[in-house]
């Protein structure tokens, strides 16, 4: 087997993994890869999750963004920002648990950003670095909440232009934020801004963090590229050079999850209705089917519920056929796996990105969610990813601690020992579908169940609970009494329900008939009360934890936590008021479209359909109609052909373009013109004419051949 087909099935059986641990089931095993991009419904009429011709504001309209959070403190005069960038990450580590996993990283000398040609021609010498947090939160301790990082926090390093480019949450505002750190360098302040989000989301069209397909050819997971980083015997960061497909595997499907918090968020504060009893009593049932999940191990949601078949389901669907009648549109975070100096051509222009490949071509959805669709149990399993592991192992202790009722579930089995073993050890299938059933193996020593295996475990008509460890327990002849446990706490159920003990008994023969008898300890029904006392308080106005709002862990887990009797915690991140101001990409610099004084008509025109995003202080993207009059004239004389080029792109079939086209087609609907409008209208005319008239009639063949545009920058 080559190495080609090595990483291409590490990948499939990664991502079948992650699949399963989501809530999607043991069928996500046979999902072949290339369904997962298929879209399932009427894509035309549907509505998109997040809509790309709908940026946003630039500043927060509440709260602040997670990275704004970590690194200013209340009453302080700015960001405190770490250097060298390793130390940054350090900072970053502290508030994660401890592991080798808690940040991905990986180097991408040649990649797609608007930082793509800062470090020409040294691109492998200071390779563009992608920092991924995909860590858990460490555990508080004393009040401390911990702060929940775990797919909320990406960062983009580029050495030469010393610029940090950040998307990370913002949890009062249920939306990614995009900043820009400029002068990231030793000696010098960072400066702060909120970027400009019409030119973050002509990109970033899912308005979150994207990144490719396998096999991420681009990263140094590519042996070429880190064969090429290797000659210069760099120590980038700390991070290795040479690794595989790891890193970039993680990044990928975090952002696969980041990209599905809009979906939850609008299920949430939407597609359960909104004040009325029905509506409080759907978001309950997400609540307490998302904390069950969780406290399960995260096997699946419990669709046998009442909460789910008669609750969250039925409200779901009739919100559904009301609001989004044609369906949803799922945003797409992935762009095409690109792999750099593939051809002869990109030796000469290495930073060249070919049409196929910009992140700038409109992506079509990557699913639509037809009306009918299980928003019931999307809704549920995403919620989860709102709720930290700190948050879960304070509740499991709490439930822990709860006079609950016990009960009994015994089966029949089948069990065999093999005592020639080093050490001792014993296997047992019990029971079948519909009845108790588990199944694992257990090893001996002397009169102790030193270690072993759940493999699963169900109860009736629940799904089974998979991949529990033993944790230890007695022995004697033809008896063993053992716990089990999923990472630190005792194991539960798919359901919830916690496993206080399990009896394996047999018979003296080394293969032959036994029985179990499991204990299950159901102390999550004090969970289903509290969220019960939400459903109360939130009526009667005492708190806001199911109204109609964004689904926020500082806002919730609070309410959650009083209800359970749990003492009172510092959560973060709402509270933005002792922060200091705002600070916007350009801010104090006239509205790009502005006209300036002493220009032509045509390129008056050019301010207006394209200063949105090359007129600004920022070489990325190029800004070619930064300055007085004077300057914009000389620079849009010099960039000429290449926007002749880009201009003339629009002339040509979609399938037939060397380059996308400008102004990019997602940036239509803000400039109130459709494809069609755009494609045969006056004003695409007009600006064809105002670069003719500077003799630069559209050019043919290679765009990276043509006059370098701002000393090397590309348009």
């Amino acid at each position: 087997m080559n190495a080609v087909v090595r990483r291409r099935l590490t990948a499939a059986r990664w991502l079948g993994a992650w699949l399963r641990r989501s809530g999607f089931g043991l069928l996500a095993a046979a999902v072949p890869l290339c369904a997962l991009a298929q879209v399932t419904g009427d894509a035309d009429r549907a509505t998109w999750i997040v809509d790309p011709k709908e940026p946003g504001p630039d500043a927060p309209p509440a709260g602040r963004s997670l990275f704004d959070h970590l690194f200013t403190g209340k009453g302080s005069s700015g960001h405190r920002l770490p250097f060298p960038f390793d130390r940054l990450l350090q900072v970053i580590e502290q508030r994660l648990e401890p592991g080798s996993a808690s940040i991905r990283t990986v180097l991408i000398p040649l990649g797609r950003s608007l930082q793509r040609s800062a470090a020409a021609p040294d691109f492998f010498r200071f390779p563009r670095v992608v920092a991924a947090v995909t860590g858990d939160p460490r555990a508080g301790t004393g009040t401390d909440a911990g702060m929940l990082l775990k797919d909320r926090l990406y960062i983009g390093y580029q050495e030469k232009a010393a610029v940090l480019e950040v998307i990370s949450y913002n949890e009062a505002a249920a939306r990614f934020e995009f900043q820009i750190v400029k002068d990231y360098r030793a000696g010098a302040r960072p400066h702060v801004t909120y970027a400009r989000r019409a030119v973050c989301v002509a990109c970033h069209q899912n308005g979150a963090p994207l990144f490719a397909r396998p096999l991420w050819d681009e990263t140094n997971a590519n042996v070429q590229i880190a064969d090429q980083l290797s000659v210069h015997g760099r120590e980038y960061y700390r991070i290795s050079v040479r690794a595989g497909v790891e890193a970039p595997y993680a990044i990928d499907t975090a952002t696969d999850r980041a990209n599905l918090f809009s979906a939850t968020q609008l299920l949430w504060e939407r597609g359960c209705g909104e004040r009325d009893a029905a509506a409080l009593r759907c978001r309950a049932a997400a609540l307490q089917l998302a904390l069950r999940f969780v406290l399960g191990g995260m096997q699946g949601i419990d669709v046998t519920s009442a909460a789910f078949a008669k609750t969250l389901a039925p409200t779901l669907a009739v919100q559904g056929r009301r609001l989004w009648p044609a369906g949803l549109k799922v945003p797409n975070p992935d762009v095409p796996n690109r792999i750099p100096l593939s051809a002869p051509t990109d030796r000469d222009n290495p930073d060249a990105v070919a049409a196929a490949f910009e992140p700038l071509v409109p992506r079509p959805p990557l699913d639509v969610w037809p009306v009918e669709a299980d928003h019931g149990r999307r809704l549920a399993a995403g919620l989860a990813e709102f709720i930290a592991v700190t948050d879960v192992r304070r509740i499991d202790a709490r439930l822990r601690r709860a006079d609950a009722r016990r009960s009994v579930h015994r089966a029949d089995c089948t069990v065999s020992v093999r005592r020639d073993a080093t050490p001792p050890r014993i296997g047992f299938r019990c029971g079948s579908p519909g009845t108790t059933r588990l199944s694992g193996r257990l090893y001996l020593q002397g009169g102790r169940v030193t270690h072993g295996d759940l493999d699963r475990i169900g109860l009736g008509s629940e799904q089974d609970a998979v991949g529990m460890a033993v944790a230890g327990g007695a022995a004697r002849t033809w008896q063993a009494h053992f716990r089990v446990q999923r990472g630190t706490v005792e194991g539960r159920t798919a359901r919830g329900e916690r496993i206080e003990s399990i009896t394996l008994r047999w018979s003296g023969t080394d293969a032959g008939r036994g029985s179990a008898e499991v204990v299950v300890h159901d102390d999550i029904t004090l969970l289903d009360a509290a969220v019960d006392l939400l459903v109360e308080s939130t009526t009667s106005g005492k708190t806001d934890a199911l109204a109609p709002l964004p689904f926020q862990r500082a806002r919730i887990m609070p309410a959650l936590f009083e209800a359970l009797g749990l003492g009172k915690l510092e959560w973060c991140c709402l509270d933005a008021s002792a922060m200091p101001a705002i600070v916007l990409e350009d801010a104090g610099a006239p509205a790009p479209t502005q006209p300036v004084a002493g220009v032509s008509a045509g390129i008056q025109d050019f301010l207006r359909f394209c200063g949105a995003c090359h007129r600004s202080a920022d070489a990325f993207p190029p800004n070619w109609l930064q300055g007085d009059a004077r300057e914009i004239e000389a620079r849009v004389r010099q960039c000429a052909p290449r926007i002749a080029f880009r201009l003339d792109m629009w002339r040509m079939d979609a399938t037939q373009r060397a380059k996308t086209p400008m102004p990019p087609v997602h940036a239509l609907p803000m400039l109130g013109r459709t494809e069609t409008q755009w494609r045969d209208g006056d004003e695409l005319a007009r600006l064809r004419a105002a670069i003719k008239a500077l003799g630069a009639a559209a050019p043919g063949g290679n765009y990276e051949k043509l006059q370098p545009c701002l000393a090397g920058r590309g348009v």
